[in-house]
């Protein structure tokens, strides 16, 4: 009779324990309190993991901003060398010719030589 006491009581210690086990995560997954501060620390997380990217991407566009301009100023000093280069061996061979109305914003149209528009 002893050890059946024994039994019961360590039964009902098992389910008491269980029980407050079963309470303790209704609670925590049904609480929509905690639910909503889970949601509000993720979406902090997340707010950060944009502004961090915008902060990227703005570097980003910097960079490729500079570099374009870089290249921009590249290639217009090289047209520029290349022409006034052209220039300079047209006069070295041919020193009688009158290149004064021959230049950069020049085009030819209609075989005639006019300002670019």
């Amino acid at each position: 009779m002893e050890e059946l006491w024994k039994v019961h009581q360590e039964t009902k210690a098992l389910l008491f324990r269980k029980s407050q086990e079963a309470m303790g995560l209704y609670a925590r997954n049904n609480n929509p309190r905690t639910e909503e501060e889970k949601l509000k620390g993720e979406l902090a997380g997340r707010d950060e993991e944009v502004a961090r990217q915008k902060e990227e991407l703005a570097q980003k566009d910097e960079l490729l901003q500079k570099t374009k301009d870089e290249l921009t100023s590249d290639v217009a000093y090289s047209y520029t060398t290349g022409f006034e280069d052209a220039m300079a061996q047209v006069t070295c061979v041919h020193p009688e010719l009158d290149l004064s109305k021959i230049g950069l914003g020049k085009v030819v149209i209609d075989g005639q030589l006019v300002d670019k528009e």
